[in-house]
């Protein structure tokens, strides 16, 4: 009897952990391993179940490839787990959406997994750039002075790169960011409802001292309307059509944008408000 007792005492904690429902960390963490999940289907719900049904997302990535999972976001209906993917190469991000059903037995399940998309011109439009000579860098400046090719070569780089180097880019000009957006803000481009701002966002991308300032950090455009934020401030630095990557300003934590899977794929906060974003 007395070793029954000891095998139930030593087994208990391992049957309390079985029972207990995976939060998103946990179950994002599960679906990269490099080894199957066996319980994986309890755990994912609508696109996802569909995509991954025989293995999971850890399973598919090539075994030399690190990753690491990072919660974004988690409220009572919904949750969002940043992932970087990285080798001895190349890194990348993709972004795990979860929801939460109260009446199910894993109320938390990963409904979406998303990433920017559209990026594919990005590597050749890059190569093009690097490989040019320097006549026709000279020639190609003087037909794009509103966008040379330094700027052009930072700007592709920071659209279609990882995280990690936006982040770097920004806590590395931090000063030049915050000054531009006091600037802006000094000059009210953006003082005027949020469905009647086209014409301050144009007179903020024509200002030159504005411009100045922008070029370096390899910002295409400032704007108030791809997020919507009231009072945001939005500095774009590239995306095709509506898949965008910027850089958001909002002192105000609760005007901040919620993510989704269909339009806000991912908002990371960089402190003083100050936000990575992308859409799709």
């Amino acid at each position: 009897m007395k070793y029954i007792l000891v095998l139930l005492a030593c087994c208990l904690p391992l049957l309390v952990r079985a029972a207990t429902p995976l939060q998103p960390l946990q179950i994002a963490e599960q679906f990269l391993a490099r080894s199957g999940w066996p319980d994986m289907r309890h755990y994912l719900s609508g696109e996802a179940a569909g995509q991954a049904r025989r293995q999971s997302l850890g399973q598919q990535i090539p075994a030399a490839v690190q990753r690491r999972c990072e919660l974004l976001q988690q409220g009572a209906a919904t949750a969002v787990v940043s992932v970087e993917l990285r080798d001895s190469v190349s890194r990348s991000d993709i972004y795990l959406h979860f929801r939460r059903d109260s009446a199910a037995a894993t109320p938390w399940t990963l409904a979406a997994v998303r990433s920017l998309a559209m990026t594919q011109l990005g590597p050749p439009m890059l190569k093009i750039l690097a490989d040019m000579p320097p006549g026709e860098v000279t020639q190609y400046n003087q037909k794009h002075p509103d966008a040379p090719h330094a700027f052009m070569l930072g700007n592709i780089r920071l659209w279609i790169g990882p995280d990690a180097d936006i982040i770097e880019h920004f806590r590395r000009h931090q000063p030049e960011f915050e000054q531009a957006a006091r600037l802006i803000q000094n000059r009210r481009f953006f003082a005027s409802p949020l469905d009647s701002t086209l014409s301050g966002e144009q007179a903020a991308n024509a200002d030159a001292e504005l411009l100045a300032l922008l070029r370096p950090l390899y910002i295409s455009r400032v704007t108030q309307r791809t997020l919507g934020s009231v009072a945001g401030l939005e500095f774009i630095i590239g995306g095709v059509t509506d898949n965008t990557v910027g850089l958001l300003y909002q002192p105000n934590a609760a005007q901040v944008p919620r993510m989704s899977p269909e339009r806000i794929i991912m908002v990371k906060p960089l402190g003083k408000g100050w936000y990575l974003y992308k859409t799709t």
